[in-house]
Order: C-alpha cells, then sequence, then structure tokens
C-alpha cells in the first residue's frame, strides 16, 4: 500500500508539472486559479512520498527477520555505528538549520522591503522586477493588465 502511494504522489508530482508546462507555452497558467491552487494544496506531496518510500524499503526487510529467513544480525546494516549515525544526524540538523536560517532571513528582507511601488506605476514601466507580481500583465504588453474581453 505505501509504495502505491508514494507512486501515486509521484504521478500526480509529473502531471502538475506537465500540465503547468503545457500552461506556461499557452500563456495561460496565471488564469488557470483550479490548477495554481491544486498546486498550492499539493505541498505536501514530496514529504509523503519521501516517508512513504521509506516505510516501504524498512518494512519490507522485516518478513524475512519475523519468518527466519534473515538472522537479525544480518537484517542490521554492518557499517553504521552509533557515533557514525550521530555524526550524519548532527551534520544533517547543521545543514537545515544554516538553510532555515538563511531562508528566515530573505523572507525577512523582502517584508521589510514592501511593494516596489503603486501598481500603476510599475505597469507603465514594462516588465516588473519581480515578474510574477504583476500576474494578469502578459509578458511585453505595454497596455497594464489583460482586460475580460481581451
Amino acid at each position: 500500500m505505501t509504495f502505491r502511494i508514494m507512486v501515486g504522489c509521484g504521478l500526480i508530482m509529473l502531471g502538475l508539472s506537465w500540465l503547468g508546462s503545457y500552461l506556461i507555452i499557452r500563456h495561460r497558467l496565471e488564469r488557470s486559479r483550479w490548477l495554481l491552487r491544486f498546486i498550492f494544496v499539493s505541498f505536501p506531496l514530496p514529504f509523503i512520498a519521501t516517508l512513504t518510500g521509506w516505510y516501504t524499503a524498512e518494512v519490507g526487510r522485516q518478513p524475512w527477520v519475523v519468518y527466519g529467513v534473515l538472522r537479525t544480525a544480518k537484517a542490521m546494516t554492518p557499517f553504521l555505528t552509533a557515533p557514525a549515525a550521530m555524526t550524519t544526524l548532527v551534520l544533517f540538523g547543521a545543514v537545515y538549520a544554516f538553510i532555515f536560517s538563511f531562508g528566515i532571513y530573505y523572507i525577512h528582507r523582502m517584508l521589510r522591503a514592501g511593494p516596489a511601488g503603486s501598481l500603476a506605476a510599475v505597469a507603465s514601466e514594462g516588465t516588473p522586477n519581480r515578474p510574477m507580481s504583476l500576474g494578469d500583465q502578459r509578458p511585453g504588453s505595454q497596455h497594464g493588465y489583460v482586460g475580460a474581453g481581451e
């Protein structure tokens, strides 16, 4: 069951990326609110896929040990010692703390800077500094926002 969940999550992510790429090529991604909402809601899929894949790999060993086909001593990873596991845990923790702290710093800087200016001023200049900040404007459009009739 966990293998199917892992594969299902992967196929959903693959399908979303293909559909998003198609809509980007057709210049319709910003108008597809249902897809953007579905992509937003699907943010835990990579985490779920990783967990279920790990669970599949670990549980896959257990029946061999339970039914006596594989001895418990042989089921363990021979080169993984307690100090090696602790070193890996500390290094992963340090790397993730480093990435998290700079992510927080970057988001704090963006929030403190605020918007670049009024939307009308940014729209009249052509391409904004943050391309996704004006989702209703077509790239290279000199007329501002795209209306419902266009």
